[in-house]
């Protein structure tokens, strides 16, 4: 949905350029270059990439953690309550299947919270890299006489040729 909403910016911004350039005088370059990077490329194998990446997965390893460990818990409880069935009345066996339930349920919704929490992880993950990377995309496109760069996963295709990853990689520390 991203992918096609910056798509769908980026072609109304190339249909409205030429309409501004009378308005604006030369605010819009005659013919803008355009390149990509690939920002997940950067992410995976740049050592800064790299840095962010190990600190992630080392927070989300340890939220998996206690989420397989709830889950194991769980799972004890369920076969304990199995083993306990034909000794227990009913309404005590139906009450603590109920409880059992609802733990199970507030199981599943700590696991979307996690979800959630990662996404928002991942998401701060690059931007921070992102930000870190501005000043050496600035200079590459200065350097290369690009007027916009747009990440790789905004795009359906790209020549090879205007893709800058390469030298951004070599920049990031």
């Amino acid at each position: 949905m991203k992918r096609y909403l910056a798509l769908g910016c980026l072609g109304f911004g190339l249909m409205v350029s030429p309409l501004l350039s009378g308005l604006a005088g030369s605010a819009v370059p005659a013919n803008p270059k355009i390149a990509v990077i690939d920002i997940e490329n950067t992410l995976s194998t740049t050592p800064a990439g790299k840095r962010a990446n190990d600190a992630f997965e080392k927070g989300r390893k340890a939220k998996q953690s206690a989420l397989d460990k709830q889950q194991e818990d769980l799972k004890k409880a369920d076969a304990d309550l199995d083993k306990q069935k034909a000794v227990l009345k009913p309404e005590a066996y139906a009450q603590k299947r109920s409880e059992l339930e609802k733990k199970f349920v507030e199981l599943q919704q700590t696991y979307v919270k996690l979800e959630r929490e990662l996404a928002t992880d991942r998401t701060k993950l690059i931007q921070g890299l992102l930000k870190q990377a501005e000043p050496l995309i600035a200079k590459i496109a200065k350097a290369e006489g690009v007027h916009l760069i747009v990440d790789q996963s905004a795009t359906v295709w790209v020549d090879s040729s205007i893709n800058l990853t390469e030298k951004l990689n070599a920049e990031m520390k």
